[in-house]
């Protein structure tokens, strides 16, 4: 299954505070080839996904999860307002 199309965040847009807003997805579903990665390449993966409105990941991690494949990935990001 492929990454998640690009992200649009509610808060991200309609918040009128000044300081980055720290936002947390889980994907569930992306390549077990994520796992072959580095945590720069991963992040680089996220980023290209999540790219709007200023956000910018700041981490990614494995995390477990009640699917087939028994975990999911945990996404982090900042969104500057």
């Amino acid at each position: 299954m492929a990454l998640p199309r690009t992200h649009h965040c509610q808060a991200c847009s309609d918040t009128s505070a000044h300081e980055p807003v720290l936002h947390e997805d889980l994907v569930v579903g992306a390549p077990l080839s994520m796992e072959d990665l580095t945590d720069a390449q991963r992040l680089d993966r996220f980023a290209l996904k999540y790219a709007h409105d200023g956000c910018r990941v700041t981490e990614v991690r494995r995390v477990p999860h009640d699917n087939l494949s028994g975990y999911a990935w945990s996404v982090r990001f900042t969104a500057d307002s």
